[in-house]
């Protein structure tokens, strides 16, 4: 399987060669502090969805989703800070398996606490805002709280949806922990087959970013988007699990969860998440009539219908440097989103929208991060995600997005589209 396949959504080819090398002393990772002037809550909860049988699962049951939710909690609230590791070392040690490493090799990470705390009551007053987030394809779903207690210390609650199977590891509602690896501790085969239909990846999207015109770039793309099956039913099985999230929310049952839900506000949400979460954010927020806005960290391309489907919300794609990629979902975008805002982040790879960067230890300087450092690629993640779902959710005009604050090395381009 070519480097650039996997590399395209799930960066493993890069930190595989990351942990070839010996690790040193294990560091003690620390999340930078959340920028807002709330205090975090988190908690976490399991759907069941009875209408669907999950197709991945390992014998007949049904489609289950695990929330983890992050949060402004009541001022002064006290109590145990969440462990890193949400769905526990199997996300570390999965990780650490499939790229023939020690399992215990990020077992360091198992120390990690974040700035959350446990089922603390949310706060009080008008009721909170929603992004709901997907991680990437079979990413560890735990790498990304940096970004997501910052947007609960600014008041927002943010439900980052787990998709068992093809994330590292999750919680089902029995206690259980699956992971992406199967009995063998190989990749399970329903993720082989969604990788398998990549390896044109980035030959067609270099295509696509250097296209003549529109005409010959929507050629390339279709082309490309109907050779992927596999991948299309991928896309609307993380759909599914999104939508099952907004539509249970109203209905959670008592407890830390069911009090947290009273307090959102539900009739309108932004969706964003990162790589393939990303596109999923897309996706949904042309389905789902809770979506008021969307926003996609480095997903390329937009899989599934999008390309001939108006989405006719407010939507965002944030672009790393990678070679070849800037700019190829502009034509699906352009056409679906209403309107449609870019933003280009120079000097980024894929990996550096997530809190991998921060880690250290055998991922430390390896070529899956760009040359941003770790800190300031967070720093710049956040206040982008933050200002465009505070313009669209809040009224709060961004000074970022309209050019009166601009940020070295980030290139916000002007609004456009709409079919």
């Amino acid at each position: 399987m070519p480097r650039q396949l996997i590399f395209g959504s799930l960066w493993l080819w890069a930190a595989a060669a990351a942990m070839s090398h010996a690790a040193q002393t294990p560091p003690a990772v620390v999340l930078p502090r959340p920028t807002g002037p709330f205090t975090v809550g988190t908690t976490a909860f399991s759907l069941v969805d009875e209408a669907r049988t999950d197709p991945l699962a390992d014998k007949p049951e049904p489609r289950q989703v695990r929330v983890v939710a992050w949060y402004p909690a009541v001022n002064g609230a006290t109590g145990d800070a969440a462990p890193y590791l949400r769905e526990g070392l199997a996300e570390a040690r999965s990780f650490a398996t499939l790229l023939r490493q020690p399992d215990t090799a990020l077992d360091y990470l198992g120390t990690t606490r974040t700035h959350g705390i446990v089922d603390a009551p949310p706060r009080t007053g008008d009721p909170l805002p929603v992004l709901i987030f997907s991680h990437g394809y079979t990413a560890i779903a735990s790498s990304y709280t940096a970004l997501l207690e910052d947007l609960a210390s600014h008041g927002y609650a943010v439900l980052s949806v787990v998709h068992p199977y093809e994330a590292m590891a999750a919680t089902l509602s029995d206690g259980r922990v699956v992971t992406m690896l199967d009995g063998q501790k190989q990749m399970r085969k329903s993720i082989r087959d969604v990788l398998g239909e990549w390896g044109k990846e980035d030959e067609t999207m270099a295509a696509v970013t250097t296209a003549q015109n529109e005409a010959d770039a929507l050629r390339l793309m279709r082309g490309y988007l109907d050779a992927i099956p596999i991948t299309t039913r991928a896309l609307k099985r993380w759909v599914d699990d999104t939508v099952l999230v907004t539509d249970r929310l109203a209905a959670l049952p008592a407890g830390p969860a069911g009090r947290l839900a009273s307090r959102l506000e539900l009739k309108g949400i932004g969706a964003f998440g990162h790589s393939m979460g990303g596109v999923t954010s897309a996706a949904f927020c042309a389905v789902d009539r809770h979506c008021q806005a969307a926003l996609n960290l480095d997903g390329i391309p937009q899989y599934g219908t999008l390309i001939d489907s108006p989405m006719n919300r407010p939507f965002m794609m944030v672009y790393s440097g990678r070679t070849g990629r800037l700019g190829a979902s502009d034509v699906i975008y352009r056409r679906a989103a209403k309107p449609y805002q870019r933003v280009d982040v120079a000097d980024t790879l894929h990996a550096d929208f997530s809190d991998m960067g921060l880690w250290g230890g055998p991922l430390a300087g390896r070529p899956m991060f760009g040359k941003l450092p770790a800190e300031r690629a967070v720093a710049v993640t956040r206040q982008i995600v933050r200002e465009y779902f505070d313009e669209q959710l809040r009224g709060r005009r961004s000074g970022l997005l309209s050019g009166r604050s601009p940020i070295a090395g980030v290139r916000v381009h002007p609004p456009v589209g709409g079919l």
